[in-house]
């Protein structure tokens, strides 16, 4: 008997746990965030495509211009480290070459929400934690 109930807990300890895990491509889809009181869109697509629309206007996605140079924004997550760590990558379509790189953390808050933050600037660094210039993003269904 006593060894039923060890095992039961065991089993809902982990059923608890696991229930809170986020699987890797829940960050897919459109999202909503506020960044100093300014409303911003983001695109992450299943295909690896970002896409930031801010104020009307559009950067990245499959083809944009990019200072004179047609280009396209592709970006990557890696969930092997704490927090994850995500690069928009800035691409010259015409020579297949990266003209720059984000870096930035990504944290799923749940399904519906993710919380980011980037090095903007080409800055050589990743944030280390969401307390300075993090967004939340809510996914727009």
């Amino acid at each position: 008997m006593k060894i039923l109930k060890k095992l039961s807990f065991v089993l809902v300890a982990l059923l608890f746990l696991c229930s809170f895990t986020i699987s890797e491509g829940e960050h897919v889809g459109r999202w909503k965030g506020k960044d100093k009181g300014d409303i911003g869109f983001l695109t992450l697509s299943s295909d690896g495509f970002a896409t930031f629309e801010f104020i009307g206007q559009e950067m990245g996605g499959k083809s944009y211009d990019h200072q004179g140079v047609k280009a396209s924004m592709k970006y990557i997550v890696d969930y092997n480290n704490s927090p994850a760590s995500i690069y928009f990558i800035i691409i010259d379509k015409s020579t297949d070459t990266e003209l720059g790189r984000l870096k930035g953390i990504i944290k799923m808050n749940s399904s519906d929400e993710m919380n980011m933050a980037i090095t903007f600037g080409g800055g050589p660094g990743r944030p280390t934690d969401f307390i300075d210039d993090s967004i939340i993003f809510s996914h727009v269904k």
